[in-house]
């Protein structure tokens, strides 16, 4: 099942009770982070990282991932949603968890190379042994969105409207959570990831 389809299916569970479940209402950036509990499998598609390397979701079996979705010419949300991943990396590697890999995904494929994705990498000071960017062509970027349930809209060069979500996956490659807002709740996504951890001590 994709991430869009679990999601959609969550909702459509929420409101047979007659309430929409706050997770599936649309979040503002500036809204409380909401959340969403899923089980669906990360894209097959490869795409490109900042070095220009073929880069496929698998490749990070074995691995915590935080995905998220940004674009390096917005300077208002993207850096925010940015900073809140790396916010939780942190506060996981305090809790002597030093392998959660994130991932940031283009929606701008025309301008975000994989060489101006390196730059911004190095301008954000990003630790690059836990941390990729990845673009591709954008039939592949699109399947990838579609995957996640992104609906994209460009508004014109280097100017593109999308959700803020991240999604976090376990170490088997399988999306548990989808996180909505562009400032995480640090607490809530590794309460999420020491729970994924204890289940896959029971496995």
């Amino acid at each position: 099942m994709s991430v869009w389809r679990a999601i959609a299916a969550a909702c459509a569970f929420a409101l047979l009770g007659g309430t929409l479940a706050p997770d599936c209402a649309r979040a503002q950036h500036g809204a409380p982070m909401a959340r969403t509990q899923l089980t669906a499998t990360m894209p097959e598609t490869s795409l490109v990282d900042q070095e220009g390397r073929r880069f496929a979701f698998q490749d990070l079996r074995g691995r915590v991932v935080l995905v998220a979705f940004i674009y390096t010419s917005c300077h208002h949300v993207c850096p925010l949603i940015f900073d809140s991943v790396r916010a939780v990396q942190a506060r996981a590697r305090a809790e002597g968890r030093r392998d959660i890999a994130a991932v940031f995904v283009t929606v701008d494929p025309e301008i975000d190379t994989p060489e101006i994705l390196k730059a911004y990498a190095s301008r954000r000071d990003a630790d690059l042994s836990t941390t990729i960017f990845l673009t591709g062509s954008g039939g592949d970027l699109q399947t990838v969105w579609d995957t996640f349930g992104l609906k994209i809209k460009r508004l014109g060069r280097g100017l593109v409207e999308h959700p803020p979500l991240t999604f976090l996956a376990d170490a088997r490659g399988v999306v548990r959570y989808r996180y909505a807002g562009a400032i995480l709740d640090s607490e809530a996504v590794l309460a999420d990831l020491r729970g994924i951890e204890r289940t896959a001590l029971k496995d």
